[in-house]
């Protein structure tokens, strides 16, 4: 993996931490204002940061930070085009809570474009492939 390649998937881990860990300021560091996206809670395309940073105010009201959790992404494939990179993979969700652990497997796309020295989030799809609970 390239230079370039690795310094993207650090700025991945540290926006799928952001997410799972409801921390708003990091994402906003890491998404642009007319982020586009495709998720399973939507039945069409998101078109800003609003509604993700609403969502996430949400979850801290539902399911709080203090949750444990783990983020495996698997078979990670990083695509460079000058400023842009593209991530597709896989990305496993383990969570603990209630006397349970929950796993969750999505297929992800995210679209990164490089402004000032940093890579920023410009659009993401997202397709659910299975939730278990052990």
């Amino acid at each position: 993996m390239s230079r370039r390649q690795r310094e993207l998937m650090e700025t991945l881990e540290r926006l799928l931490h952001a997410i799972y860990c409801q921390d708003i300021d990091t994402y906003r560091e890491l998404v642009a204002d007319d982020v586009s996206s495709f998720e399973a809670e939507t039945p069409m395309r998101i078109d800003s940061l609003d509604f993700h940073l609403h969502y996430m105010r949400q979850q801290k009201v539902v399911r709080p930070p203090t949750s444990q959790y783990r983020l495996d992404i698997v078979n990670p494939r990083i695509q460079l085009y000058g400023n842009v990179a593209i991530a597709a993979y896989t990305l496993v969700v383990t969570r603990s809570g209630e006397g349970s652990i929950v796993f969750s497997t999505t297929n992800e796309t995210r679209v990164f474009v490089r402004e000032d020295g940093r890579w920023l989030m410009v659009h993401f799809h997202k397709t659910p492939i299975a939730t278990y609970t052990a």
